[in-house]
């Protein structure tokens, strides 16, 4: 195959990955803006809802954002109930951050919402169709490892 044309099919390629990204934040978009989160609330929530217990430092360093960015994001999803601090007995300086109930309840109706979303996309696809996708991916993940 000739270069020109590989790296024309290389573009198109990486144009229709970003199209497929656009379209899944605009379908997670929809769940964000009827729970009013941002974005990054929203993230804070669902690696809580992964992981369980956090300190500030891990949640700063899983989100590559700085302390005061995290602490202001934390902030507002205690004061809106999403969250709750807690320090421990045996570690008196850390305060570790996990989800109410408010923000469980929250992370698995979000979750719920998306799956949702999603299957209704796939739906129309049929077994062969998916599995054709999923090889696909599965390949560009390698070359990308």
């Amino acid at each position: 195959m000739g270069t020109i044309k590989r790296e024309t099919e290389s573009f198109q390629i990486i144009m229709m990955i970003k199209e497929i990204y656009s379209l899944m934040n605009n379908h997670i978009g929809l769940g964000m803006r009827m729970s009013g989160l941002t974005n990054q609330q929203v993230m804070v929530v669902k690696i809580l809802a992964h992981k369980k217990e956090m300190t500030l430092t891990s949640l700063c360093s899983e989100l590559s954002l700085t302390k005061a960015t995290v602490s202001g994001i934390i902030k507002r999803l205690e004061e809106a109930g999403y969250i709750e601090k807690t320090k421990k007995d045996k570690d008196k300086r850390n305060t570790y951050i996990t989800l109410s109930y408010k923000g469980k309840e929250f992370a698995y109706s979000f979750k719920k919402a998306m799956n949702d979303s999603f299957c209704n996309v796939f739906k129309e696809l049929t077994s062969e169709e998916l599995n054709q996708i999923k090889q696909s991916l599965e390949i560009l993940i390698n070359k990308m490892q």
